[in-house]
């Protein structure tokens, strides 16, 4: 009998925990493992924790390719969602292998994961570790695609509303209670300031600025510094709220309306020779 060393982490975040049974399975190149469950006396799967186990095999079970996870809810108790952060397993021979997970473990089907050391394709020859790649590439095209927004607008994911997403790419509960208190802290300050239906057109960037200065942060400060910058004007239309598709140019547009004189004294270079360096244009028509 050889025992496997299995450490469990759980993510350090806001509804983590499980109080469901946890049960790991080792597969590796020459078997398998038992399905094991993985328990304590005391309470094991709290946010940030660091659990231990041993996993027993009548034999060694060579170099491991993944581990499968499931949970079953205790009699008399709901289900309940975990989010394991990764799994590390230390073989009888010494070796140690790692398993990242990250993800939300909602259910009581099983869950498989490879073992972080990347390999291609054709190097994936065990039948679970090929399946195991299969269903995730298959699950990813079914959660991660392309819809049309508006025609010529640039694609967003295709997705009902935020809570379709998958559960470890939404906004945690720590983070949207952040936004709602700053959306609240927002427009309170407006409703007290009179601001709350204000129509009038912005005169400058300061009058911004003494209307939001509860709201100050290293961001905003920056933002505020470096708003007529080309290199951040440009970053903004491709990562603000409203990005914008830019295009390289070969060749000027025939209404760009600057000239040589005005970029270069005396004749030194041209915009004809500067277009042999990479060069964007963002038209605003």
């Amino acid at each position: 009998m050889v025992e496997y060393k299995v450490t469990v982490f759980t993510a350090d975040l806001a509804g983590a925990a499980t109080f469901n049974n946890v049960f790991i399975k080792l597969v590796g190149t020459d078997g398998e493992s038992d399905n094991t469950w993985l328990h304590t006396w005391t309470p094991t799967y709290f946010p940030g924790a660091v659990s231990s186990f041993s996993v027993s095999s009548p034999k060694s079970i060579g170099n491991l390719l993944l581990i499968e996870l499931d949970k079953q809810p205790l009699p008399l108790f709901p289900e309940d969602s975990w989010f394991p952060a990764k799994v590390e397993v230390k073989s009888p021979e010494g070796d140690d292998y790692y398993f990242p997970i990250y993800r939300w473990i909602t259910d009581g089907e099983v869950h498989r994961f490879r073992e972080a050391t990347a390999r291609r394709h054709f190097e994936d020859t065990h039948h679970l570790s090929k399946y195991s790649r299969e269903q995730e590439l298959k699950q990813r095209e079914e959660d991660y695609r392309w819809d049309v927004y508006l025609e010529g607008a640039t694609h967003i994911i295709k997705a009902e509303d935020p809570l379709s997403l998958p559960c470890e790419v939404r906004f945690s509960f720590t983070k949207t209670t952040e936004f709602l208190y700053t959306a609240a802290t927002g427009l309170s300050e407006l409703q007290l300031k009179g601001l709350s239906d204000c129509k009038e057109n912005w005169t400058d960037i300061d009058a911004i600025n003494r209307v939001f200065c509860c709201k100050r942060t290293d961001i905003s400060d920056y933002v505020q510094q470096h708003w007529k910058d080309d290199d951040f004007f440009g970053y903004q239309y491709l990562n603000g709220v409203n990005p914008i598709l830019i295009q390289r140019c070969t060749a000027l547009p025939h209404n760009f309306p600057v000239t040589d004189d005005m970029v270069f004294l005396h004749g030194q270079c041209s915009l004809k020779s500067e277009m042999k360096v990479i060069f964007f244009l963002i038209l605003l028509e």
